[in-house]
């Protein structure tokens, strides 16, 4: 417990102190675009994000499984793994190329073709970076790890700030030798790419030396346990991004890019639990792994699982008792789409727990439920979408969110106390998520003006959270 405590921390650098370095842009990057310039941004990622999961289907975790199986080589299974997503980028960048005008169509990017080859340029880099940086988690160089990814993210915060802080001394009034004509979301997408490609090199001697491998042994291997993943990934990602997707077609044409980019703003509030859920997988997946197999893998599973609730209903209370100061990390134009935020962190909490409770089918070879899961979100994600967003629309959206991670959690836990049980302490689960969203209502949805009353309630409920768990949960680092 202490060991993964420490990795956590370590991961978080870069995943939560780096991103918060990246999330500093925010507040640059809306004062300067419109909110369709923003909703292009929000879009264009959210494109990124179905692509990796096509292009990397399952390798990573599938690595992971076999490097530490016996009879499996690791240098073969990384071989294979990375042979393997080179082929899928090969296939998608020949039908980009080959299919490109009725794609530019269809992704409404006419007008800005570039705008394509930015995104599999971002997209081929960022993919083959996946397995080195799972080896570099395997052997448990987090620092290194963690030191990659803030190369990444302070080498995009700095092309960032050279485009941008210029475009906003400007709207302020000022001006000087520093200024230049530069602007626009299209230097957003230029700065990613260059600091993709300082990433990529940083990983090189992780990648090298390299033996590309197309031994059906492990070729068969790997795709019977990413393909069911690569399925359930696709599913989980229309869950967490369709939304935006959808409101690009099923808003009025004229003002879909400015409905996706008050959304995408103000869902940018909700990355302080996004991005520990991101650190604490990091760090936990293959703890889970190594342990899943001993007499005490359920009980630690368990108790992680309190560990990790207690912080997210904490983090779900307090960004709402702040959010009159917090709201300032994106510009007055967004502020209308502040409402959502409360729905959304709740959907996020739900998801962070459902994160941690898929790892049974994992861990215990039965990929094939995590399609079955995420497929029922799915089901909600799509008719809920369709249903709502024409007469709500980007409330609709949120609401969907928060029902579809619920439905997948039930779903979740249905399954796993079947195949793999683990004795999760509900009650007290329950009583954390059920507390933070009381107490995020009355701070929210009771017509309480004052910050000062509002900021109290958050700070006696984090008192109240830890005196509950002052001889209990906290005492596992001893």
């Amino acid at each position: 417990m202490k060991a993964l405590a420490g990795q956590t921390a370590i991961y978080g650098l870069s995943s939560i102190l780096g991103r918060m370095i990246n999330f500093l842009l925010v507040p640059l990057q809306t004062a300067v675009l419109t909110q369709a310039e923003y909703g292009i941004n929000v879009d264009f990622y959210s494109l990124i994000a179905f692509l990796i999961v096509i292009c990397t289907f399952g390798m990573e975790t599938a690595y992971f499984r076999y490097s530490e199986q016996e009879g499996f080589e690791e240098p073969k299974v990384f071989g294979a793994a990375v042979t393997m997503i080179l082929i899928a980028l090969a296939g998608i960048s020949a039908f980009a190329f080959f299919g490109q005008g009725p794609l530019l169509e269809v992704m409404r990017y006419e007008k800005t073709p570039h705008y394509l080859f930015y995104l599999i340029a971002i997209l081929g880099l960022d993919a083959l970076s996946a397995i080195p940086f799972a080896r570099l988690r395997r052997e448990n160089k987090a620092w290194r790890f963690a030191g990659i990814k803030l190369a990444l993210i302070l080498s995009n915060v700095a092309i960032n700030l050279y485009i941008f802080l210029p475009a906003y001394w400007e709207q302020h009034g000022s001006a000087g030798w520093w200024m230049h004509d530069l602007r626009g979301v299209d230097y957003i997408f230029i700065a990613n790419f260059w600091a993709s490609l300082l990433m990529f090199g940083l990983l090189i001697p992780t990648l090298f030396p390299l033996k590309l491998n197309l031994d059906k042994r492990y070729i068969k291997t790997l795709l019977v346990f990413g393909i069911p993943l690569l399925i359930g990934g696709l599913a989980g990602i229309a869950n967490e991004m369709l939304d935006r997707q959808l409101l690009k077609y099923l808003l009025p044409e004229e003002s879909w890019a400015e409905g996706v980019g008050v959304y995408g703003a103000v869902y940018k509030i909700s990355i302080f639990l996004i991005l520990f859920n991101q650190a604490f997988r990091y760090a936990a997946e293959p703890f889970f792994f190594r342990n899943a197999k001993t007499a005490e893998g359920p009980k630690r599973m368990a108790k992680v699982m309190e560990g990790f609730a207690w912080v997210m209903s904490v983090g779900f209370v307090l960004i709402i008792a702040g959010l009159d100061f917090l709201k300032f990390f994106i510009d007055e134009k967004f502020w209308v789409g502040l409402y959502l935020v409360p729905i959304l962190l709740l959907a996020n909490v739900i998801l962070g727990i459902n994160t941690n409770l898929n790892v049974w089918y994992k861990v215990s070879d039965k990929t094939r439920y995590g399609i079955y899961i995420t497929f029922v979100g799915l089901a909600v994600t799509v008719v809920g979408n369709l249903s709502l967003i024409p007469s709500m629309g980007i409330l609709g959206a949120a609401i969907t969110t928060l029902v579809a991670y619920a439905a997948m959690f039930f779903a979740s836990l249905w399954w796993g106390q079947k195949h793999y049980p683990v004795p999760y302490n509900w009650t007290k689960l329950s009583a954390y998520v059920l507390g933070a969203t009381t107490t995020v209502f009355l701070i929210h949805y009771t017509g309480i003006d004052s910050v000062v009353i509002k900021l109290s309630l958050g700070v006696v409920y984090l008192l109240v959270m830890f005196m509950v768990e002052r001889r209990g949960l906290f005492n596992f680092a001893r």
